[in-house]
């Protein structure tokens, strides 16, 4: 099993890294934009869709969407290679993705009680659409940035640190259950081992560009401030959909990834992250 993980990951590694440098963004976001719809596939079961028929009818409408965002957002206009972003927009869609995300850090501390709320299918599958087009609108904003390249790895590696982190402590001397009724296995020592592990890596980059003229890194304080609250958020990801596969009775998303489960098991806390960072980025002007 743990060989079928690593041989996985190296792979997904190798694809991820392998899209992200090349030398049109284009590739990237063809990349991401077959994980979102893999994704979008998963998302159906969430909302207990039976039939093969409703279920490639979701992921149709997720792939216009997907193809509607990436036009009017301008990440598909190119001229001369250079996509011309509509700010304006992509500001607006990741405001509404903080506020979904605050709605959703109300349904889980209500849980199980705001399972009346999100019971209808509807419901279940609108959310999968914002959630995942709100990470789609990221990932478009993100590569085409001028430092894109070098913000989609550091969001990637700081929810990778605050999972790695989260299990060893939690496992470790995980005590106090963080959410109960919706990840048992979970544990506030967890939680705070995984926010000290991103600090870690926090702290690793900004030793690494130390004096560096091309660092994109900001302020320590508020490189650090940033790196936490990403890590917090991609909790919040994570209990999400944890929530949703308790209430429909799955283990894991699905089994497209050996040794892993589905697309979302692996990208649940980047859905989260993504739109959060990307909102922050505009504020703060990175």
């Amino acid at each position: 099993m743990l060989i079928q993980r690593l041989i996985t990951a190296l792979i997904l590694l190798f694809l991820f890294l392998g899209t992200l440098f090349a030398q049109s963004p284009l590739v990237f976001m063809a990349f991401c934009g077959v994980a979102i719809l893999i994704a979008a596939w998963e998302w159906a079961g969430f909302a207990e869709l039976q039939s093969v028929a409703q279920k490639v009818a979701y992921v149709a409408v997720m792939a216009l969407a997907c193809i509607d965002v990436a036009w009017i957002s301008g990440a598909i206009n190119f001229d001369g290679g250079v996509a011309k972003m509509n700010m304006q927009l992509l500001t607006k869609l990741f405001y509404f993705a903080g506020a979904f995300w605050l709605g959703v850090l109300g349904l889980l501390l209500a849980y199980p009680a705001s399972q009346k709320i999100w019971a209808a299918k509807f419901t279940r599958l609108l959310f999968g659409v914002i959630l995942l087009m709100s990470a789609w609108a990221a990932i478009l904003y993100l590569r085409n940035h001028s430092h894109g390249q070098f913000w989609v790895i550091y969001i990637v590696a700081v929810v990778a640190a605050a999972d790695v982190g989260a299990y060893f402590v939690g496992k470790a001397i995980g005590r106090r259950k963080l959410a109960p009724a919706v990840s048992p296995g979970k544990s506030w020592e967890g939680f705070i081992g995984g926010v000290l592990a991103s600090q870690l890596f926090a702290f690793a980059l900004a030793a690494f560009f130390a004096g560096r003229a091309d660092s994109p890194l900001p302020e320590m304080w508020m490189l650090l401030l940033v790196t936490a609250l990403l890590a917090g958020v991609s909790v919040l990801g994570d209990l999400f959909e944890s929530m949703l596969k308790r209430s429909c009775g799955l283990k894991d998303s699905g089994s497209i990834l050996p040794g892993h489960g589905g697309v979302l098991d692996r990208i649940d806390g980047l859905t989260a992250a993504l739109p959060i960072f990307a909102l922050l980025s505009i504020s703060l002007g990175w």
